[in-house]
């Protein structure tokens, strides 16, 4: 699922970052959260563990990052941050690393300044990621981020929320154009080969559960195109367990059918 409901009108479900929580065993949700993860997961019972694995995934890039000196992160659709989010993994290597979180929901947005209060080095936006160009003239954001630095920009699970009308494309060429040299870009996104899914979002409705989250598949090809412009970092786009797995452990029986890809480019 998405790392939360940031684009407005998501739909009747709780927040997707509360759901998201309740898959990670976190603490931060509501009651009706569980109900709706305990629902969707009814539909299609594989969903938590790509939740899970895609969280697994973003501190398995922090490192990587980190070991190659970038000490800056923005988290657009970022969702609770807790339970292994990029500030946990970053401040255990570095305490100077300065972190942005964005979500468009405003009950996560205050969730995680709550969680995050008294650290000059992060801060978390409420805000519309479709409008980069005023996000990142925040001057909230341009307390805490120097974008003539080096920044990583993740953006995990959070395309899917954005139909092909609203030119996701463009979206990322604006935030890849507006960063500096050495900068990276880091994507993960549902395929269209996850029938599974598809068949479990008709069930959700067929089930009198209310409308299933919006959510637009894409092949790893289409995944390809939004790094246009930043070099593909070596696996390229490839099932999340496949990027650099910490140990045999954390790949699947089956890595390739894994039907959420990621990628992550660097502007050159």
């Amino acid at each position: 699922m998405a790392q939360s409901t940031w684009l407005p009108g998501g739909g009747t479900l709780p927040s997707i970052a509360e759901i998201n929580d309740c898959w990670l065993e976190g603490a931060h949700h509501t009651e009706a959260a569980r109900e709706a993860a305990s629902q969707i997961a009814m539909c299609a019972p594989h969903i938590p563990y790509l939740v899970r694995s895609v969280r697994s995934l973003l501190g398995r890039v922090v490192k990587f990052l980190l070991a190659r000196g970038v000490r800056q992160f923005l988290d657009l659709g970022a969702g609770v941050p807790a339970v292994g989010h990029i500030h946990e993994v970053a401040w255990g290597v570095d305490p100077e690393c300065r972190i942005v979180y964005v979500d468009f929901d405003p009950a996560v947005a205050q969730e995680g300044r709550t969680l995050l209060a008294d650290n000059d080095n992060v801060a978390y936006l409420c805000d519309d990621i479709r409008h980069p160009r005023e996000l990142l003239d925040n001057p909230e954001l341009r307390n805490v981020l120097d974008l003539s630095r080096p920044v990583a920009v993740f953006m995990l699970q959070t395309l899917q929320e954005l139909p092909d009308s609203e030119d996701p494309v463009g979206l990322v060429a604006a935030y890849s154009n507006a960063i500096s040299t050495g900068s990276y870009v880091c994507i993960s996104h549902f395929g269209s080969k996850d029938e599974q899914l598809r068949n479990g979002l008709n069930l959700f409705g067929q089930m009198g559960f209310g409308a299933p989250p919006a959510i637009t598949f894409r092949d790893p090809d289409q995944l390809t195109n939004f790094f246009a412009g930043l070099e593909l970092i070596d696996p390229g786009v490839v099932p999340v367990p496949l990027w650099y797995p910490d140990s045999k452990d954390d790949i699947d029986h089956n890595p390739h059918l894994v039907p959420v890809h990621v990628g992550l480019g660097r502007k050159p």
